[in-house]
């Protein structure tokens, strides 16, 4: 499926107070794009109240920007366009980007294979979600199709909260200018190459939480208590209610970004080095996970499935599930305990999802690092498909266990090679799985 969380790809940045630890950051954005200081919607005149309060407004964001070059180590190429707007318009716009970038083929498939695979409760409305968890103290969005900056400005003055949040998504558009990485972000999601996008996020997050960070340590006493309490009395009752797998998904870039470039800048005392990752970013969310195998730039395992031609079914996505999604989703169910354990031996993978328009059909063959690790997949997988999945009975089949009952869901390993197959018609997963004789 089209990464989990679809709007983590698409190039609009929903942001709430992100200036909390990195590890409590909870609700923020994908890409980022370009910012402006010019540009208010009103047109009445200078002398005007309300243009007068959007002067002072964009007068503080000015300042912001001068700051944010300054940690930062870079210029702004090109001046950034700052729209304000009120509280009501700023909740409007979020959700018709939303509306404009999940389609609803995506979503309907996602849910029908996130139901299958037990991450989400039966019957959840995976768009609402995400308009909720996206609209929860939402302090600014990026628009970057328009390249627009929007900030609410019905006050006149920014609260340290807004200031830090702004600092973040300003470093979004300072170095997208630079690098360019909202476009590759495209690039990677057209070609649905999202574990790979994924690592990339977490570059451009971890980069501006590290920056954001910065900026918060500089500021006085006093403000800097004002951001922890604007961060400590947040709503986030969305987000603490969600799965544990979207919560994962959603602070993974922040938190494992933030690890890795901090580490690079500590070890640099300076920015260059992460200069330095925007042009050779990590490849996989192994390589984030793990900075020793982006030291060294680990590859991925290349793994080819074969032809899955099941009647009535397209073959809708085919991508890389990667050590992060591994994680994320043994965790829910089986602890981080074993998750941890049983991910840290990814090597590569390769799952394709199979839609008919109402049932989907999931492959997965994934690459141990050794035979050892192989096998903690294979049992970890056995046991999530027992206990989250509808499946009651398990009978060998070949060199595996095929588990039945409303859905289907096998699992069986040849040396360092694991297959997985699910589907929520049995009889089609047990034709998926005749593709595979060898398993």
């Amino acid at each position: 499926m089209r990464r989990f969380l679809a709007l983590l790809v698409v190039s609009v940045a929903v942001t709430s107070c992100v200036s909390t630890p990195p590890d409590e950051a909870a609700t923020t954005s994908s890409s980022s794009t370009s910012l402006a200081t010019t540009t208010a919607p009103s047109t009445t005149t200078t002398l005007d109240p309300q243009a007068l309060h959007e002067q002072a407004i964009l007068d503080q964001i000015n300042e912001l920007i001068a700051r944010t070059e300054q940690i930062r180590e870079l210029e702004f190429l090109a001046e950034p366009t700052v729209t304000l707007v009120g509280d009501d318009e700023l909740a409007t716009r979020v959700q018709q980007l939303i509306g404009e970038n999940v389609k609803p083929d995506e979503i309907a498939r996602d849910t029908a294979l996130e139901e299958l695979l037990g991450l989400i409760p039966e019957g959840t409305d995976l768009l609402a979600l995400y308009r909720d968890l996206y609209g929860e103290q939402v302090l600014g969005f990026y628009d970057g199709k328009t390249k627009e900056l929007v900030v609410p400005s019905n006050e006149d003055k920014l609260s340290p909260a807004q200031k830090t949040t702004l600092v973040h998504e300003l470093t979004h558009a300072l170095t997208d200018q630079h690098f360019g990485f909202s476009d590759k972000a495209d690039a990677l999601d057209e070609a649905q190459r999202f574990d790979e996008l994924t690592a990339l996020q977490a570059v451009t997050e971890g980069d501006a939480t590290l920056t954001e960070l910065h900026y918060v340590a500089a500021l006085p006493t006093d403000e800097q208590q004002e951001v922890i309490a604007g961060s400590l009395n947040q709503d986030t009752s969305v987000f603490d209610s969600a799965p544990r797998f979207i919560q994962d998904l959603l602070v993974f870039p922040y938190n494992a970004g933030f690890t890795l470039l901090n580490g690079l800048w500590s070890s640099s005392s300076g920015f260059d080095t992460i200069n330095d990752v925007y042009v050779d970013p990590p490849t996989t969310t192994e390589q984030v996970i793990h900075p020793d195998k982006y030291a060294s730039r680990e590859p991925a395992v290349t793994v080819s499935l074969p032809d899955t031609a099941l009647d009535g079914y397209e073959a809708v996505e085919e991508s890389v599930w990667g050590e992060l999604v591994f994680e994320v989703m043994l965790r829910q169910e089986l602890g981080a305990n074993v998750a941890d354990v049983a991910a840290a031996g990814w090597g590569g993978d390769r799952y394709r999802l199979l839609w008919n328009g109402e049932n989907v059909a999931f492959a997965l063959l994934y690459a141990g690092d050794s035979e050892t690790d192989a096998i903690e997949m294979q049992q970890a997988l056995g046991d999530y498909a027992a206990a989250a999945m509808a499946v009651s009975k398990t009978r060998d089949d070949g060199n595996g266990v095929a588990l039945t009952g409303d859905a289907y869901a096998f699992v069986s390993r040849v040396a360092d090679r694991v297959l997985f197959i699910a589907a929520d018609d049995p009889a089609v997963g047990a034709k998926l799985r005749s593709f595979f004789p060898d398993f």
